[in-house]
């Protein structure tokens, strides 16, 4: 998704949580600097999803459930955040891990020491969790929900699960099932009702 297409939808997200412009621009600076002299990962991330299924992978308690169903596992594997956790739990190490750092940091780099290419995305709540766990972390993507500034990238998205959607769709993938969300999730917070409520509209923008 080109910014253009993504900004008006980005500024609603930004009155609705009264997230600061401001504070994205700053985690955008921060990864940029900790990724500069990276070697660049959206190649080989693309090598890897261009002409293949894609098995997105939330983080409802319904995971295990629709993993335990899953017939093919000859697919790219793209887990969010906490859920690189129970597909590890199944012998299944994703392909690529989308996440804001807000989750099991253990189990996703074990995932990125095993192989995956974390997809780290940054945002005006996540700047220490950048500087502490960035450098951790090898064949890493910079990603941001602002204007991307060079080196990073906007593919859309705002939630992992939706965020891993839009890359899916961006890097080729021949199909994209989704397995492990629950938009319908009584027990969640308030706030994060909104952001469910969210994510299956951006996901159903991604599909169409």
């Amino acid at each position: 998704m080109q910014f253009a297409a993504w900004e008006p939808i980005y500024q609603s997200i930004l009155q609705d949580f009264g997230f600061s412009l401001e504070r994205d621009e700053e985690a955008a600076e921060l990864l940029a600097g900790l990724l500069r002299e990276r070697e660049p990962m959206l190649p080989a991330a693309k090598a890897i999803v261009a002409g293949r299924k894609s098995v997105v992978c939330g983080n409802a308690p319904k995971l295990n459930e629709d993993l335990e169903e899953l017939q093919d596992r000859d697919v790219v594997f793209l887990a969010a955040d906490g859920a690189t956790a129970v597909l590890l739990e199944h012998d299944i190490v994703p392909d690529i891990v989308v996440t804001d750092l807000d989750g099991p940091f253990p189990a996703i780099l074990k995932a990125n020491r095993m192989g995956s290419i974390v997809v780290v995305h940054a945002h005006g709540d996540n700047l220490d969790a950048l500087m502490r766990y960035v450098p951790e972390l090898q064949r890493v993507i910079g990603t941001v929900q602002c204007r991307p500034l060079p080196g990073l990238h906007n593919f859309g998205g705002f939630t992992d699960g939706d965020r891993s959607v839009f890359l899916a769709r961006e890097l080729g993938a021949a199909s994209i099932e989704l397995v492990g969300f629950d938009f319908e999730d009584e027990s969640v917070t308030p706030r994060k009702k909104r952001k469910l409520e969210w994510a299956q509209k951006l996901i159903e923008l991604a599909f169409a």
